[in-house]
C-alpha cells in the first residue's frame, strides 16, 4: 500500500513540476510566447524587406543552404537582393507571372530558409562578405542589446563606411526585431526603418 501510495505522489509531483518548470528569467510558457511574438515581428519585418520598392533599402536575415558546398548559415542582406538572387537561381521571369511566383516563393517561406547553387546567386547576397564567426565575435565585442534601447526611444542612425560592419550590424539587429535599412543613393548610413 504504501509503495502505491508513494508511486502516485512521485507522479503527482512530477506533473506538477513539469507544469510549473520555470527558469531564472520566467515560466517556460512566458519564454515561448516571448519566442512566438518575436518570430512573428522578424517575419513581418523580413515582409515589409521583400515589398519594399524604395531607394531606402531595407535589410532582412535569411538562411541560405549553398548546394555547391554544403555550407548553410544566415546571412543578412537587402530584400532586393534576394530577389535578384531568387530571379538567378530558379531563371524566374521578370513578367507579371515571374513576379507572382517569386513573390509567393518568399511568402510562403515563412523559416526564411533557400538552398542555392548558382554562384552568381550566391553572390548577390553577399554569402561570403562574413561568417557566422565575424557575427558572433561582432556581437560579443558590441552592445547591441543598447543599441535595441535607442531604437525604442526614436529616430536613429549610425554612419558606416564598411558593408561588411554595417551587414554585421543590421543582422544582430534584425534578429532582435529591429529593421534598418540603407539609402541606396547616399549609402554609408545605418537607419531605423520608419514603420518599426
Amino acid at each position: 500500500m504504501i509503495q502505491k501510495i508513494s508511486l502516485v505522489i512521485l507522479i503527482l509531483s512530477l506533473a506538477f513540476h513539469s507544469c510549473k518548470k520555470s527558469s531564472s528569467s520566467g515560466t517556460i510558457s512566458e519564454i515561448d510566447s516571448t519566442k512566438i511574438a518575436l518570430d512573428s515581428i522578424i517575419y513581418n519585418n523580413y515582409l515589409k524587406a521583400i515589398d519594399n520598392e524604395s531607394t531606402f533599402q531595407l535589410f532582412l536575415v535569411v538562411t541560405i543552404k549553398d548546394l555547391n558546398s554544403g555550407q548553410k548559415r544566415e546571412l543578412c542582406t537587402k530584400g532586393d537582393f534576394l530577389e535578384g538572387a531568387l530571379h538567378t537561381e530558379y531563371k524566374i521571369n521578370y513578367d507579371s507571372l515571374g513576379l507572382a511566383v517569386l513573390d509567393k516563393l518568399q511568402r510562403n517561406n515563412r523559416s526564411r530558409y533557400f538552398e542555392l547553387k548558382d554562384t552568381a546567386a550566391l553572390n548577390n547576397l553577399g554569402f561570403n562578405i562574413y561568417t557566422m564567426d565575424d557575427l558572433t565575435k561582432f556581437e560579443k565585442n558590441h552592445n547591441i542589446d543598447s543599441l535595441v534601447n535607442l531604437f525604442k526611444k526614436g529616430k536613429w542612425s549610425l554612419a558606416i563606411p564598411e558593408d561588411k560592419i554595417m551587414l554585421l550590424y543590421a543582422h544582430a539587429l534584425f534578429n532582435r526585431g529591429i529593421l534598418t535599412g540603407e539609402n541606396s543613393c547616399f549609402g554609408g548610413t545605418l537607419e531605423l526603418a520608419k514603420d518599426n
